[in-house]
């Protein structure tokens, strides 16, 4: 069957159903360049075609504000988004006349919404369904806190100042009213066994909530000197006043809807995704229609002077609530920016290519664009803050930094960037038996294993392109990426998503081999058409130059290795052991400096310690699959 055929078919097969988000990922440039048409991957290319074509029909793409709703500095050029688990716990005092006007979508997401979510598939933000994640957080809470889960620490205060501008608008405001109970503590889990969901004492409770008053005036309230209620207002309040009038409370894996009312976390998503398809069906197809699609959604979201984005993220994820303290971003808004990778990536292949419709002028202008982010990510308090972290955030952040740093020419510092991680916070992100501690401790661990994945194998993959190896960098416990994949591999869903992992899954096989065919195995059974998969076409071992498997001498392409059967000449970088010898000795990881009673913050308002992640380190180590 000759390859336009095929092509024709895929294009028949694919149906169109919207964006749906997919895992971040950098594709090498010159094995682009070389591997236009080649049999091996022919389904995967007819699916990025067709792709382009489909997702093309979505854009553009703007941050620009819907229904009116206004980032905090009134300047609608900002990134807004809202931190998708809070809810108003507005708790009025007195009695009051005070009433919230069309107070639609009282009670958390309960799954059966059928709307778009922002935070989809590989978000860690995507789970409307409480139900899939009570009792499995190892993260507790502090009942001091009027908005979330602030676990006895202070917030970091931020300089970034200025109004919140919104207009009387329609709204749906949900509002919490049964707090969530203590948050347990499972154990962790032996590979292939289910989650344990015996609770064990926390340090402390969610906060007191009631109902906020809808149509009727609120319940009575003791307004004492010791009280926490919200004073009354007197008249009707719009939606939209409870944004900065009720403090905000965290329902942890529970996504407040009305954050879908701003465009920016999907658009942040979509319209990546779709350049990096129309740039790859350019390079297949030298169509002038996939290039200028390109061009334009780059224009429309970045460029642009009425639709461009200012070059920050300064109310990313923003925490609403009153006082100035929540009137800007947190540290995690800059990941919903995280498939800068796939803009940065796309423009190089144009590059490459030398396509006419990637102008002179535009690249001066998204340089100048990428120069101020890069700036931004460096010197900011949100991106000072960040750099902190020690998990998914700071794994998605060197993503983020060096993928633009490359932009920019500052090959250097992109490598710099990326060595400095696998030198340093990667060292205590996996352990000895393959877990990954600051993942593991979430609500929703199948998850959140696979998310981090995603950041950690396209920095990878940003190395190979700069032309040095990390595939094989080690933690402190001696494990690689290929280590925390298998591991993950081994594991119970228990209701998650096994799609989270099967990209990372091809990724593992092109760059470490699959020499008892396990990958194959696992790739058949949960996504038996994975060859028409786009990643498919990404995931090869000759996109992987640097790797394992490309340095053998003896290797053969992943993708024959996959389809055809095994190849015991083809070696990845370790093994498991089924054995207790040799374990290394547990240390708190070096975010925590020596301190094991300091909380860390892995997501804004959730704090672990390090006797939290002890047990996660010290899970045995099992044999291979």
């Amino acid at each position: 069957m000759s390859f336009s055929t095929l092509r024709v078919l895929a294009v028949l097969a694919v149906v169109k159903a919207g964006l749906a988000a997919e895992p971040n990922d950098w594709v090498n440039v010159d094995y682009v360049l070389k591997h236009v048409g080649d049999g091996a991957t022919a389904q995967a290319q007819n699916t990025i075609v067709s792709k382009a074509g489909s997702t093309a029909q979505e854009g553009p793409w703007t941050v620009l504000p819907k229904a009116g709703i206004k980032p905090p500095s009134g300047d609608i050029h900002d990134y807004l988004s809202w931190a998708p688990y809070h809810w108003p716990n507005c708790n009025w005092c007195g009695k009051g006349s005070q009433q919230i006007a069309n107070p639609n979508g009282t009670r958390p997401d309960n799954g059966e919404d059928n709307g778009y979510s922002p935070y989809e598939d590989q978000d860690p933000y995507e789970d409307d369904n409480g139900s899939a994640i009570q009792g499995r957080s190892n993260v507790h809470q502090s009942p001091h806190s009027d908005y979330g889960f602030h676990r006895g620490m202070r917030r970091v205060r931020r300089s970034i100042l200025g109004h919140y501008e919104v207009r009387d608008i329609d709204v749906p405001v949900p509002i919490i009213d049964d707090p969530p109970a203590s948050v347990p503590v499972p154990p962790p889990s032996v590979p292939g066994t289910k989650t344990s969901h015996a609770p064990t004492s926390t340090k402390g409770q969610a906060p007191a909530a009631t109902a906020a008053p809808a149509q009727n005036a609120s319940k009575p309230k003791n307004s004492g000197k010791d009280s926490k209620c919200t004073p009354s207002p007197t008249k009707s309040l719009a939606p939209s006043a409870t944004w900065t009038t009720c403090p905000y409370v965290v329902r942890d894996g529970q996504v407040n809807p009305d954050v879908r009312n701003l465009p920016g976390s999907q658009a942040a998503q979509n319209m990546p995704q779709s350049v990096l398809f129309n740039t790859l069906a350019y390079a297949f197809q030298k169509s002038s229609a996939n290039s200028k699609n390109v061009a334009k959604f780059i224009d429309a979201f970045f460029l642009t002077s009425s639709t461009g984005m200012n070059p920050n993220m300064n109310f990313g994820q923003q925490v609403r609530g009153p006082g100035a303290d929540h009137q800007k971003g947190t540290f995690t808004g800059p990941l919903d920016m995280r498939a800068l990778v796939k803009i940065v990536n796309s423009i190089q292949i144009l590059k490459a290519l030398k396509s006419p419709d990637w102008t002179t002028a535009r690249d001066q202008a998204f340089m100048k664009w990428m120069k101020t982010y890069v700036n931004w990510l460096k010197t900011s308090d949100i991106g000072k803050e960040l750099a902190g972290k020690a998990n998914n955030h700071f794994s998605f952040y060197v993503s983020q930094l060096s993928a633009a740093q490359i932009y920019i020419g500052d090959t250097d510092g992109a490598a710099k960037t990326v060595k400095d991680y696998f030198n340093n916070q990667f060292k205590d992100q996996i352990a000895q038996s393959g877990e990954q501690p600051f993942e593991a401790v979430r609500t929703r661990p199948y998850h959140y294993r696979a998310f981090n994945l995603e950041a950690v194998i396209t920095n990878a993959k940003i190395a190979d392109q700069l032309g040095f190896d990390v595939w094989t960098s080690k933690s402190k416990y001696g494990a690689t990426i290929q280590t925390a994949v298998d591991y993950a591999m081994k594991q119970d869903p228990d209701g998650e998503e096994v799609s989270d992992l099967i990209a990372h899954v091809a990724a593992v096989a092109a760059a470490y081999g699959d020499p008892k065919g396990k990958y194959k195995a696992f790739l058949q059974k949960n996504k038996s058409n994975y060859q028409s998969q786009s990643f498919w076409f990404y995931d090869q071992t000759d996109a992987l130059p640097n790797s394992p498997a490309a340095a053998s001498k003896h290797k053969r392409d992943a993708g024959d290795a996959l389809t055809q059967g095994t190849n015991d000449t083809m070696v990845g970088a370790e093994g498991m052991v089924a054995s207790m010898e040799g374990i290394i000795p547990f240390e708190c990881p070096t975010v925590f400096a020596n301190d094991a009673e300091k909380q860390v913050e892995i997501e804004d308002g959730l704090f672990v310690t390090c006797d939290q992640l002890a047990p996660y380190y010290k899970l045995p180590v099992l044999s291979d699959m």
